[in-house]
């Protein structure tokens, strides 16, 4: 077993610092692989062990053991459990071990396997350590003087990503002082919470708030899943430093960073909740998703001089119960605001942000905030006008996100693609040739119908003999299609190439995929595939079957460009006195069945193609997951979705199949 000294971590001179940050990272690093190790398989108790790991982690500040507490007159308020406790408590005695409730710092509900019903019981448990006197008053040694919950286990029997379902069962049941702050599998990952200001960033973890009352801003809390590996240990050493700093300001711990020094802090938001008017935690309802329009409501209004110069903007910024935030981009002070909406029950709050300033939720509607700047446009000097953004609203489709096709190549791809992509050159290399063949793919679905459309149309036509007449063997068409059907196919063979050879091969190469070789002759493209069967088998393969398609494709185009072919006449036969219409074939498909098949398969080309690509530029924490068709939202049936690479999750991969799109 690897043993740390208290001491040793923090007594070092500052030119020192950097190197034993690293070395404490290690240390905790090799603590929890040896944990690991023997807890593996049920073959040590991983509750004992994992106390002998921490104790010399949170010496001599607390300490951690099998304790239970006893109140002021001696009464026992919980029997033992693993607690973390100031070491100011007396020493536990002899066999009978217990400590004063306000020194109780944090408790570990600790199982093996995590399941359901062990995370209720954790669940039950925390609530009972958060519920003990003494933690209702803010401390004079911390700011935040509430015992961390945290669920710790080897192994669970379900993805970490579905565990938050689980989660979010319990949470719906319980007020959000009573939540679990943590759940940590050893062997995959954690799922802590994480803050976002409106406007702002997903930033650093967040710790639960103790008691409701406080001042609440205009924020987001979600629930994050990271997994970093065997390096799981470290973030949950680092999660518990965190929060006992909090606990006491004295404590001579290492830091957060000084515990996960170099290890991967990359995360999946998977939920995500917001405060209410009680100040918990409550879902984020549809209304406020961006999807829903949200953003529309936040235009803001331009304060400017008397001459025309901006000097800012305030904005309104509606949240829950009826209540809102007003935000200032800019260097005015937002108190002048605030005001002349009169006297409020709760004094309002404000607090910086990276671009101005933000009050906390104050009881007004919109209402209240327009009658408050014509106040500031009547009692100032400045002006306010509302922003009049210079949009240009274009009608993409005739379908909205419940369409598989918008969902998965339209928000999917561009989802995926901003998880990913993160400098503006990158973004613009992949979203360039993408605006291509997504507007080319809508063209080209349009054609595939417009070209079945109207053969069915036509066959229906003739078959009741509108349009026809028959003398002796000769067959006289009164509504030929074939001039109409040349130009849809020529359209649709266009567009299909501007798809393949245009657009995805340069949305290929900005996401790393050297696949150049798929485009050209064959010659090139078996040298190409056979260097890839190196570096991405999956690829190779899946490249070798959609050539079969894309090849045959490629030739009819440019048969019809250089070798003047164009698709065939209809054909018709009387047989039995009736006129029955032959559909031309194209490449030994009839044309109706080809644009319909081609269209099937350039679409699930284009949508995996791009998933691989940006999967593979994810970190190596990072991947992505199919969502199974059956269990997709009918309101957004979006294909894949984000996941942690070692959570549990079946991780996707590139597989060629026959399948159409829309039962892909």
């Amino acid at each position: 077993m690897t043993v740390l000294e208290p001491r040793q971590r923090i007594e070092s001179n500052a030119s020192e610092s950097a190197g034993m940050a690293v070395s404490l990272t290690e240390t905790i690093h090799e603590l929890g692989n040896a944990l690991l190790g023997r807890c593996r398989d049920a073959g040590d108790d991983l509750a004992q062990q994992l106390r002998v790991s921490l104790e010399p982690l949170l010496s001599p500040d607390f300490h951690i053991g099998f304790v239970g507490v006893r109140g002021e007159a001696g009464e026992v308020l919980m029997e033992r459990a693993l607690l973390i406790y100031a070491t100011s408590s007396a020493e536990p005695q002899a066999s009978t071990q217990y400590v004063a409730p306000e020194t109780v710092a944090g408790v570990l509900h600790v199982v093996q396997a995590l399941n359901e019903e062990s995370l209720a019981e954790g669940y039950r448990l925390i609530g009972k350590v958060k519920a003990l006197p003494g933690h209702d008053t803010d401390s004079v040694e911390g700011w935040h003087h509430m015992p961390v919950g945290m669920i710790v286990a080897y192994d669970c029997d379900r993805p970490l990503e579905q565990l938050v379902d689980d989660i979010a069962a319990v949470n719906a049941k319980i007020p959000s002082t009573r939540w679990a702050d943590a759940v940590s599998v050893l062997s995959r990952g954690m799922i802590n919470y994480a803050v976002q200001f409106e406007g702002g960033k997903i930033g650093g973890d967040f710790i639960l708030p103790n008691k409701t009352g406080a001042m609440q801003f205009a924020m987001y809390v979600h629930v994050m899943v990271s997994s970093p590996g065997t390096y799981t240990f470290n973030r949950t050493c680092g999660f518990l430093s965190m929060y006992l700093g909090c606990f006491s300001r004295k404590t001579s711990l290492p830091t957060n960073q000084m515990v996960t020094e170099g290890v991967p802090r990359i995360a999946v938001n998977v939920r995500a909740y917001m405060f209410d008017a009680t100040d918990h935690l409550v879902p984020v309802p549809d209304w406020m998703s961006q999807d829903s329009g949200y953003g529309l409501q936040l235009l803001p209004y331009r304060v400017e001089s008397p001459k025309g110069e901006l000097l800012s903007r305030v904005q309104f910024v509606p949240w829950l119960d009826g209540g809102a935030a007003i935000r200032i981009y800019g260097n005015l002070p937002l108190m002048p605001f605030i005001v002349l909406l009169g006297k409020m029950d709760r004094p309002p709050q404000q607090m910086k942000t990276p671009d101005g300033t933000i009050s906390s939720i104050l009881p007004i509607g919109r209402p209240q905030f327009e009658l408050m700047l014509a106040r500031f446009n009547r009692q100032s000097n400045m002006i306010i006008k509302r922003e009049q953004p210079s949009w240009t609203v274009t009608k993409m489709a005739d379908e909205g996100t419940s369409s598989p096709f918008m969902a998965r190549l339209f928000l999917n791809i561009l989802g995926l693609r901003k998880a990913t992509l993160e400098t503006k050159a990158d973004i613009d290399a992949f979203e360039k040739p993408y605006e291509l063949v997504l507007m080319s793919s809508i063209t080209v679905r349009d054609l595939a119908r417009e070209i079945g459309e109207l053969l069915a149309d036509h066959r229906s036509k003739i078959e009741r003999g509108v349009g026809v007449r028959i003398d002796g063997r000769t067959v006289h068409m009164d509504e030929p299609i074939d001039k109409e059907l040349r130009r849809l196919v020529e359209s649709f063979l266009n567009s299909s190439n501007r798809i393949m050879l245009t657009g995805m091969k340069e949305v290929a190469k900005a996401i790393q995929l050297d696949i150049g070789f798929f485009f050209k002759k064959e010659s090139t493209f078996l040298n190409g595939v056979a260097a890839l069967d190196g570096s991405d088998p999956a690829l190779a393969a899946y490249c070798r079957k959609a050539r079969i398609w894309s090849d045959a494709l490629n030739t009819v185009r440019n048969d019809m460009e250089h070798n003047f072919w164009s698709v065939p006449r209809v054909q018709y036969r009387i047989a039995q006195g009736r006129v029955a219409v032959l559909e031309p074939e194209i490449i030994g498909r009839p044309a109706s069945d080809f644009a319909k098949f081609v269209t099937d398969r350039m679409l699930c080309f284009v949508e995996e193609i791009c998933v691989h690509g940006l999967q593979r530029c994810m970190p190596d924490s990072i991947s992505i997951t199919e969502i199974p068709l059956a269990q997709r939202p009918m309101e957004r049936p979006e294909r894949f979705r984000l996941c942690t690479a070692g959570g549990g999750m079946p991780l996707w991969e590139i597989l060629y199949h026959d399948t159409s799109f829309d039962e892909t």
